[in-house]
């Protein structure tokens, strides 16, 4: 029987823009070179219409996304390939909670995504599968054909879209790697705050964003909000009074540049 899983942490993130982005940088006195550098990749079925750009498999609360490391392993990168099911649907019993297989690299977490300023909680399900991949593979599959996808996923990934959304293997094959974005990640440890604070920075051609985050129990989600801002007025970064949805404005961005 599907139902809608409970989630026992959450993730409060504060999210930045342009210009804004870029004050909290500095403020933050972010360094690139002390931070964690990927390149990000997303896959949709981008389509052009008269209301304007729709991206089918985002509407539908799929996300499907690939990280790769910037560092050199020779004819391999370390990556990890995640699909993430936001809102999360009401899920068959063998995902109603969270997995972990440690001989094949995968993780299956359930969460609430909560984005300033209104902190809305969102369920997230997210199967994040690590690895590394070979550099002829990830070409293929981040060129402008399509249909590679499938050689990126894990068993646990397919059988996750098929059991939760109903999606097949020749129901991926028109996607499109949209992509790169570049980012950085720093974890600090900030004063008040009982956890790790995660920064990351995503630039493309046109957009830049910043997001700070801190993961929590749902029961301390509420004050971890309030310390989150407090610990960035400190640090005379003031949160924005209107949230960005950092992936959709991505992930459209990213769109535009293909000239549909």
């Amino acid at each position: 029987m599907t139902q809608i899983p409970s989630a026992a942490g959450a993730e409060i993130k504060i999210s930045f823009s342009g210009d804004e982005a870029r004050k909290a940088a500095r403020a933050l006195e972010l360094k690139s070179g002390e931070g964690r550098s990927r390149t990000i990749y997303f896959w949709d079925s981008p389509e052009e219409g008269s209301d304007g750009l729709s991206l089918p498999f985002l509407d539908r609360g799929v996300i499907i996304r690939l990280r790769l490391d910037a560092e050199d392993h020779g004819a391999k990168r370390k990556a990890d390939m995640t699909v993430k099911l936001r809102p999360c649907p009401p899920l068959p019993p063998d995902w109603q909670k969270g997995l972990k297989d440690e001989d094949e690299d995968w993780e299956f977490t359930i969460e609430e995504d909560r984005t300033g300023p209104a902190f809305t909680p969102v369920l997230s399900a997210s199967l994040q599968g690590d690895r590394k991949v070979e550099a002829e593979l990830a070409e293929s599959a981040l060129g402008p054909g399509r249909g590679a996808l499938d050689h990126l996923l894990i068993k646990p990934h397919r059988d996750l879209l098929e059991s939760a959304v109903g999606l097949k293997k020749g129901d991926l094959a028109d996607l499109r790697a949209l992509g790169p974005v570049h980012a950085v990640k720093w974890k600090q440890e900030w004063d008040a705050l009982p956890r790790p604070v995660a920064i990351e920075e995503w630039t493309t051609r046109t957009l830049r964003f910043l997001e700070v985050s801190v993961r929590t129990s749902t029961a301390e989600a509420a004050e971890a909000e309030k310390l989150l801002e407090r610990a960035l007025r400190k640090r005379d970064v003031e949160p924005p009074r209107f949230g960005e949805t950092k992936t959709r404005a991505v992930l459209t961005a990213l769109a535009r540049n293909l000239g549909l």
